[in-house]
């Protein structure tokens, strides 16, 4: 499979990620690519209804999901629940390759009976955020072997077929590992607010960043003073408001830049960019390489 570019991912205003199917009968999306392809080796924090896996082939990887830190290393997978607020990033630099799958737990077409007591408590339980698949556990090793299968079957006549059995399988063997972890877990009151908050303000930034938008409205999104504001941003995302803001006008141009042929004072105009020089600046400093550039490598 090519590797596809990750400016790709398409961000709703209420912060939910606007999915690619590349698979619509059975609302499945694979994609095959490698954290240098993302600004500053970091994707846009987002959330989505799917089920997403993402097996890390070389390297390793960082994730953020619901406010904690995990590392993915080669040959582990990680299991993202549906709605967690998450994304992958590089801690130290180093390449990362890797393949993600997603599948909308709903329209697979699962029987009623089974969506209603094994799928939708599963994707429910906010105490189930993710799961760390490795290989040297047996149902992380079954998991990771459903997801390789899938994977070599992407340009088969029969995925379809081939999708609906993985999903089953991977579902049947989450429930029964996760389910005493469930069990076990307590909310956090503190973590709920702040996730909360944080997911208010990256939704905010997510819908207004093609306007002047300041340190004091994205913390109004949130109900949180500038203060707490930044706290919440640089604890769970290592950036300051507004530079997550800026790296979401660059990620939105990327896409602009390789999707249309928008001249650059547009592309900067609608992402929020006071002038086509400033875009031009700072996209090259997150990028590294010039917007002309960018979009010539894409066409």
């Amino acid at each position: 499979m090519a590797l596809n570019c990750p400016s790709a991912i398409t961000v709703r205003p209420d912060g939910s990620e606007s999915v690619r199917y590349r698979y619509p009968t059975t609302f499945l999306y694979l994609q095959q690519g490698r954290l240098s392809l993302y600004p500053r080796m970091r994707a846009i924090c987002h959330w989505h209804m799917d089920l997403e896996f993402t097996r890390v082939l070389k390297g390793h990887m960082m994730y953020f999901v619901n406010g904690e830190i995990v590392r993915v290393d080669e040959g582990e997978a990680i299991f993202i629940n549906s709605r967690a607020l998450h994304y992958g990033f590089s801690d130290d630099g180093e390449e990362c390759d890797f393949y993600c799958a997603l599948i909308h737990p709903i329209r697979v077409g699962a029987p009623p009976e089974v969506y209603r007591h094994f799928i939708l408590p599963f994707i429910e339980d906010k105490d189930i955020p993710f799961a760390l698949l490795r290989p040297d556990d047996s149902t992380g090793r079954d998991i990771v072997h459903q997801l390789d299968r899938l994977f070599e079957a992407s340009d088969d006549r029969t995925l379809a077929i081939t999708a609906l059995s993985a999903f089953f399988s991977i579902i049947a063997d989450l429930v029964e590992r996760e389910e005493p972890r469930a069990q076990n877990n307590t909310a956090s009151t503190h973590q709920d607010t702040t996730l909360s908050a944080m997911r208010a303000m990256t939704d905010y930034i997510q819908g207004h960043y093609m306007e002047n938008i300041t340190l004091r409205d994205i913390a109004r999104a949130g109900a949180v003073g500038r203060s707490t504001c930044g706290s919440i941003f640089r604890h769970n995302l290592a950036q300051t408001p507004m530079q997550y803001t800026v790296s979401m006008r660059v990620h939105a141009a990327a896409g602009l830049l390789r999707d249309t042929e928008l001249p650059m004072a547009s592309v900067a105009k609608n992402t929020g960019f006071s002038s086509a020089s400033y875009f031009a600046k700072t996209f090259n400093k997150v990028m590294g390489c010039t917007p002309k550039a960018f979009r010539n490598t894409h066409d």
